[in-house]
């Protein structure tokens, strides 16, 4: 598998867990009893990783890829 293939599927992961934070999800978990409040600013925090992951995995997609030819 290329260096490319790896950095895109890393790039999927990371938006995937910069969506985690959709309202629909996150209003859901934050009404449970007893741990709702502690799950939801969970969600908020790992969707906040997976914004920094998307954008680093980015930038090192787009350094890997650029040329000066």
């Amino acid at each position: 598998m290329s260096k490319n293939t790896k950095l895109l599927y890393c790039i999927l992961g990371s938006v995937i867990l910069a969506l985690t934070s959709i309202p629909t999800f996150y209003d859901a978990v934050h009404y449970i009893p007893v741990v709702g409040f502690y799950l939801s600013q969970l969600i908020c925090f790992i969707s906040g990783i997976g914004v920094i992951l998307t954008t680093y995995f980015a930038i090192l997609l787009i350094k890997e890829n650029w040329s000066f030819k």
